[in-house]
């Protein structure tokens, strides 16, 4: 699906997080937004799959306008620190991706399909605690894709590897979206990062006409 902000507006109290921000993402496209910690770029991608109200402007979906903060399966959000719930496995923690109604048999070779798709082979019943981070990230990224989503919001979600890992990482994300030709929209501060996920990269500072100095976002 092909996804568009347009004239978006953010204000944080009396913070003005960005106004007047106008994006289109293709279908199948991969984008990546560059720019500093602070700027905004998380409180964007909430804003995208409506976790944040916009305070004007609309999002849309092929055309169609998406009600303001509004949730929806078609959008799904891959954050800077991997969410995993500690007391399920692996497996547990894939599966709550999928779909209702699935039967078990068909549920445990989906989620056998995804580890494999993301390099992490018989790791159904592994524990939480016990991954490293690029691990955590991979278990998080394989839920994502259990959903099936038309669009990807990616908050810097290598930022917890070493560099080597983490353009490896990306070089896998970069796979798998092409090859389920998912829109993604990427936000980081690695110049690097972006190249080796995206097909588009822009830089923050041409995004928006206008950014009230100081502030910034909390959770980058």
């Amino acid at each position: 699906m092909m996804f568009e902000f347009e004239d978006g507006a953010v204000r944080l109290g009396n913070w003005t997080v960005f106004e007047h921000l106008n994006l289109n993402v293709e279908r199948g496209e991969i984008v990546s937004i560059l720019g500093p910690s602070g700027c905004g770029k998380t409180t964007l991608l909430r804003a995208c799959c409506g976790l944040e109200r916009l305070q004007s402007g609309e999002r849309r979906l092929d055309g169609v306008p998406l009600e303001n903060q509004t949730i929806i399966p078609e959008i799904t959000m891959l954050f800077q620190q991997p969410v995993l719930y500690p007391h399920l496995n692996v497996s547990q923690n894939i599966a709550l991706g999928a779909a209702k109604g699935i039967g078990k048999s068909e549920l445990n070779q989906r989620i056998s399909n995804v580890l494999g798709a993301v390099g992490m082979p018989n790791f159904e019943r592994r524990g939480t605690a016990g991954l490293s981070g690029g691990e955590a990230q991979r278990v998080a990224f394989a839920r994502a894709l259990m959903q099936e989503p038309s669009i990807i919001l990616l908050d810097e979600p290598f930022a917890s590897v070493d560099v080597k890992r983490r353009l490896a990482l990306a070089t896998m994300t970069r796979a798998h979206l092409k090859e389920r030709a998912i829109t993604a929209l990427h936000v980081t501060h690695d110049l690097e990062e972006a190249k080796v996920l995206s097909d588009r990269i822009i830089h923050w500072k041409d995004l928006c006409l206008h950014q009230q100095e100081g502030g910034g976002d909390d959770e980058e």
